[in-house]
């Protein structure tokens, strides 16, 4: 059972989102706009989208396919920007697998 100050906290938060939705603008400029952190925008706005429809969320991770070197090439770097605002770089030695678990792990925050 939530208490009321998660309650009034979450309430708080769908006030917020939908404000957002119907602003026409990006997730960051609304924050600054509204001095809302964007973290925390993000975490309930996945949140809600969770709650409204669970495949939503998960349907929005793309495969990709990482094709295997021969010779592992040195000092080469995968960069990615996520959604969220993170901005991650790998070893380009690092397994797909793995990537995809960091990835997922990130975009849960």
């Amino acid at each position: 059972m939530k208490s009321d100050k998660q309650n009034q906290r979450r309430e708080k938060w769908q006030k917020i989102i939908d404000e957002y939705l119907v602003s026409d603008m990006t997730q960051k400029s609304f924050c600054e706009q509204q001095n809302v952190s964007l973290p925390q925008f993000v975490y309930y706005h996945t949140q809600f989208k969770r709650e409204k429809n669970p495949q939503v969320v998960k349907s929005c991770f793309v495969p990709v396919k990482i094709p295997q070197q021969e010779k592992p090439v040195t000092g080469s770097e995968v960069k990615l920007s996520l959604p969220n605002g993170f901005q991650c770089t790998f070893s380009s030695h690092i397994d797909a697998v793995q990537i995809k678990r960091l990835v997922e792990a990130l975009l849960s925050c």
